[in-house]
């Protein structure tokens, strides 16, 4: 592996990280991999909540028909049915996105893609080939399972106690409240694989066996703590996206015909 190429540094705060990379490289910096990142949620969201309803169905069956309310656990079971699909669906996608995030700044290997993201799906397919793009799956579908599953059912059984308990349910602040807390919940439970997925999407070849050796590497060299790095920061990029995205499917689930 070139030492050139890989970088290491410690950013004693988040706003540090924020800093140092609009210092170096300006809003850009700051909006690299957006594309990536644009792409990667249509096609996820797509996935994990344009399914959901029809997974419920077909988990229901005949009872679909019967006009009584999905259980807590079919809810469950489709959300993390549609969760997976959805994280081995965009895992290419999140591939190219992680590495392009990590180009050009203090801190992880540098791949070095000099295009845009087209040319660097060609490259990673020629220097890789298939596994390139499925690396990582098998962590990629246990964040689906433990991430997006959590979002859905903890969304869905918040907002059917809270209206148990008096709210109103088209109410903007509950959709808002259900939200936030959904988003909390999925950062407990994804935080660490979040980050395993993130050292194994960025190392070169070879260089972690597996996701458990990743793992465990993580937790030698650094310690417990490791496994939640950016857990404040993966809530503040998750909290607006839940509100928008359970708030306006809220909104069409009130215009469409039932």
């Amino acid at each position: 592996m070139p030492a050139a190429r890989l970088r290491t540094c410690r950013f004693p705060r988040r706003t540090d990280c924020i800093t140092k990379s609009f210092r170096a490289e300006g809003i850009r910096g700051l909006q690299r991999g957006l594309s990536l990142g644009v792409t990667r949620e249509v096609c996820f969201n797509a996935v994990r909540i344009g399914l959901f309803e029809p997974v419920i169905d077909l988990l229901r069956g005949t009872g679909a028909r019967s006009g009584k309310p999905p259980s807590a656990a079919e809810r469950t079971a489709a959300g993390l049915i549609c969760g997976t699909l959805g994280g081995c669906c965009i895992n290419p996608v999140e591939v190219l996105k992680t590495r392009f995030q990590a180009q050009g700044g203090l801190t992880g290997f540098q791949h070095g893609y000099a295009r845009g993201p087209g040319a660097a799906l060609v490259e990673l397919w020629r220097e890789e080939g298939l596994g390139g793009f499925f690396r990582g799956i098998g962590v990629s579908t246990l964040r689906g399972l433990l991430g997006p599953g959590a979002q859905l059912v903890a969304y869905n059984e918040l907002s059917a106690a809270a209206v148990e308990r008096g709210a109103v349910p088209t109410a903007v602040s509950t959709h808002v409240s259900c939200a936030l807390v959904s988003a909390a919940v999925s950062v407990a439970c994804v935080n660490p694989v979040d980050v395993v997925r993130t050292r194994i999407f960025n190392a070169p070849v070879g260089w972690y066996s597996s996701g458990v050796d990743a793992a465990r590497q993580l937790l030698t060299n650094e310690g417990p703590a490791a496994f939640y790095k950016g857990a404040l920061t993966h809530f503040f990029r998750l909290g607006p996206h839940m509100i928008l995205v359970f708030s306006i499917l809220e909104q069409i689930k009130m215009v469409m015909p039932q």
